[in-house]
């Protein structure tokens, strides 16, 4: 018996694989040198974040990172989502400062990175209960 594999399935896979290297990658460059973590990133990048980040500001937001949140001690894939003009994959991030971050990227249709965001996980406040 024969498997077939649907052929849209195996570009799932492929670019969800390249897309984890990369937001991957922007994870771990976060604790390293400036120029060594933005020159590794930076042929992952698309050439309007390319050109909007660069080494000065990739080293301000290392800092930033480090500031607001900590180290990073660990992070765990959360989801890929597909839409019409590129892709979103999402991980959960816990930081020495911070135990909760929602680290998302967002990736073009050529897979390579157009943005990204960090943010601290806030859970919902509780409705007060109601007095009787």
């Amino acid at each position: 018996e024969t498997l077939s594999i649907d052929a849209e399935i195996i570009r799932y896979v492929v670019y969800l694989n390249k897309e984890q290297k990369t937001a991957e990658k922007m994870m771990t460059s976060l604790d390293v040198d400036a120029a060594a973590g933005y020159a590794a990133l930076a042929p992952t990048l698309s050439a309007d974040l390319n050109k909007a980040l660069g080494e000065k500001n990739f080293a301000a937001i290392q800092s930033q990172v480090k500031k607001q949140f900590g180290s990073l001690k660990e992070t765990k894939f959360h989801s890929f989502e597909r839409f019409d003009q590129g892709d979103r994959v999402t991980y959960i991030a816990a930081f020495s400062k911070e135990n909760v971050v929602i680290m998302t990227f967002m990736f073009g249709k050529d897979a390579k990175l157009q943005n990204f965001s960090f943010s601290p996980y806030k859970a919902p406040e509780k409705a007060p209960a109601e007095k009787k």
